[in-house]
């Protein structure tokens, strides 16, 4: 009986394929518009996952934070100093790496004479397993390096391509930074661009050589990248920083933190949070949408009771009861919805393609994502409109008197 009923309802929607088609554009255009902002933000968050999860599940960030309120405006000049990061990396037992970190942009100047404004980092040899950068074509700088403040660098390639000039002739040469001479050592493995941001437009030197590049009141604006020693020592890696710094920084019980400590998870937690509120902003202002798709159903599915009437009292007399005549048009309704919801997610993964290569234009942006609950939500919402829609007209259907259905014309 289900299944016979499905051909009659199918049948239907051939018979009318642009009242159809009509009645279904309301939920065609609440599906597309929600599979294409989905895809979007979920293809955005899968590479902003991918990023954090290739730093490990033990990564941890510090940085320093005036508190909100009347006690952070009372309080002088927050700091987190390169003295800090040495004590964390040297007392604190379940923290297996720390690499202090100090940026700057500034002009970059070739032995040829080619200029480039780039991205300046000073940092030490455990910032490539900290942030899992490592250099392909010569060597990372050494702590030897860091102790002595030598004065070398290691190139991205776009500063390599800013300067019209290739990795073969730079390396082992000078660039000037500020007037001061650093030897290339090495050359970053390429990164590519993140949200229109390269990730290869970087000098990285070591810290102590930037302190003395840049001057040293970038002692006390330090960030900390840290790696726990274990993924289940980070939380007691952060307690252990946390303690430290705030013994460091005479912090009194009761006060609160001059700095914040977040780990990977916290971040991969915060930026999920943020990506499904605003799906579901989304979601919430394109169901509006949906209801009048279902509106339009449910007139069409009125004016189908009506045209159908003879063909209700025939069925009736033949012994079709009450049930058999509300389930077929109910499974028309949902039918139609599920149409909509089908032809929906096609043409919202199709507009999610063009708004990606759109956006494109001006940023480099990651590929669309469409999960497999999004499609199961957009089905789900459309048959269930379809469904509700139709509950009006089949019960209406179904209450038909056989004799007074088949007097009409």
């Amino acid at each position: 009986m289900l299944f016979e009923n499905l051909k009659i309802a199918l049948s239907e929607l051939k018979a009318n394929p642009f009242r159809s088609a009509l009645t279904t554009l309301g939920i065609v255009i609440a599906v597309s518009a929600v599979i294409a902002v989905v895809s979007i933000v979920q293809g955005a968050s899968q590479f902003m996952l991918a990023q954090f999860e290739s730093m490990g599940a033990n990564a941890i960030w510090v940085w320093r934070q005036r508190p909100p309120g009347v006690e952070g405006r009372k309080m002088g000049r927050i700091k987190l100093t390169y003295e800090d990061a040495l004590a964390v990396a040297s007392r604190c037992s379940a923290v297996k790496r720390v690499a202090p970190i100090v940026d700057r942009g500034g002009v970059v100047t070739s032995f040829e004479g080619h200029e480039t404004t780039t991205h300046v980092r000073g940092t030490s040899p455990e910032y490539q397993l900290t942030n899992n950068l490592f250099a392909d074509l010569g060597r990372f700088f050494s702590p030897a390096d860091v102790a002595n403040g030598a004065r070398v660098c290691v190139v991205g390639d776009e500063v390599v391509k800013n300067l019209n000039t290739t990795r073969e002739r730079l390396l082992g040469r000078k660039l000037r930074i500020r007037g001061r001479p650093l030897r290339v050592i090495g050359f970053l493995e390429p990164k590519g661009a993140f949200f229109g941001n390269s990730q290869d437009n970087i000098v990285l030197i070591p810290i102590t050589t930037s302190l003395r590049v840049f001057g040293s009141h970038l002692r006390s604006r330090v960030v900390i990248s840290a790696q726990a020693t274990e993924a289940d020592q980070t939380q007691a890696a952060v307690d252990q920083i946390r303690w430290l710094l705030r013994l460091r920084h005479q912090r009194g019980r009761g006060e609160q933190d001059d700095f914040n400590i977040m780990t990977q998870d916290q971040f991969l937690e915060s930026f999920q949070q943020v990506s499904l509120m605003i799906t579901g902003l989304l979601i919430g202002i394109v169901s509006v949408a949906l209801i009048v798709g279902g509106i339009g159903i449910m007139n069409i599915m009125l004016v189908s009771v009506t045209e159908r009437t003879r063909e209700i009292g025939i069925r009736k007399a033949l012994g079709a009861k009450n049930r058999d005549i509300m389930l077929q048009f109910l499974i028309e309704a949902v039918a139609l919805g599920a149409l909509g919801g089908v032809l929906g997610i096609v043409f919202g993964y199709l507009g999610g393609m063009v708004a990606r290569e759109a956006i494109s234009i001006w940023v480099d942006f990651p590929p669309i994502h469409v999960p497999m609950w999004a499609i199961g939500i957009a089905l789900g919402f459309s048959g269930t409109i379809g469904l509700v829609s139709g509950l009006y007209p089949a019960w209406k259907a179904a209450r038909l008197h056989p004799i007074e259905a088949l007097r009409r014309d």
